[in-house]
């Protein structure tokens, strides 16, 4: 992993960051881009690269890469407030997260590159990877940018899987956490992965009752493609 960062940063800098600006409808310009927001760890960047020179993402253009499954795209970049003349952007680290997170699904967990992809089909979660006979999610992922909102998380969707008449959370992080548990609910993926920064990793096999409850059953070495 050594030199990950250097590597990283030039291609952030070389390619990214331009794709993303050659979009003018967002008016963004490379000089206006905030270099202190790139807060990658070197495990994350290793991974990053590895997708890159792999060729698990293709660029559908506008700064917009896709891998091999999923619903929809990935974008490296937010933008600032819309003011006058060119905006300010950061790199958004939670996709650079995520995209390292595919990486390690192929290259260390071994899936096959058109079994694996980011975002399902209702949004429930940032990566996903399938069973080749399978039509919904073997494993589902979700990915943050810290160990406090990691933990955050399986905390309230311990409380939600275990309590099914729970309502839905008007908004925040306990309706994100929320729409976690209802996506395993309506399509049963038997493994969830929580990912964070700096290769945090959390797996867990998810067991389904008959009246709605999930248990999240923490299993480390569940993430391992098997064809069968």
């Amino acid at each position: 992993m050594q030199n990950a960062l250097i590597a990283f940063q030039q291609l952030l800098y070389d390619q990214l960051v331009p794709e993303f600006c050659g979009d003018p409808k967002r008016r963004c310009d490379p000089s206006t881009f905030n270099r202190a927001s790139v807060r990658v760890s070197e495990h994350d960047a290793h991974y990053f690269l590895k997708a890159w020179e792999g060729g698990l993402l293709r660029h559908a253009g506008r700064g917009i890469y896709h891998a091999s499954r999923g619903a929809a795209g990935e974008q490296f970049f937010w933008t600032g407030r819309n003011v006058p003349g060119a905006r300010s952007f950061s790199l958004w680290l939670e996709p650079i997260i995520t995209v390292a997170a595919l990486a390690r699904l192929h290259f260390d967990f071994e899936w096959p590159q058109d079994l694996i992809g980011t975002q399902s089909v209702d949004w429930s979660f940032d990566l996903v990877a399938f069973r080749p006979d399978m039509r919904d999610e073997w494993i589902a992922g979700e990915v943050k940018k810290t160990k406090g909102e990691v933990d955050q998380l399986l905390a309230l969707m311990e409380a939600f899987g275990r309590d099914p008449s729970l309502p839905i959370p008007a908004s925040g992080k306990a309706r994100n956490a929320y729409k976690k548990v209802a996506g395993l609910r309506a399509r049963r993926a038997p493994v969830f992965w929580a990912v964070g920064p700096d290769g945090l990793s959390k797996v867990y096999l998810a067991e389904y009752r008959d009246d709605d409850v999930i248990q999240l059953v923490e299993q480390a070495n569940a993430l391992h493609f098997d064809a069968r």
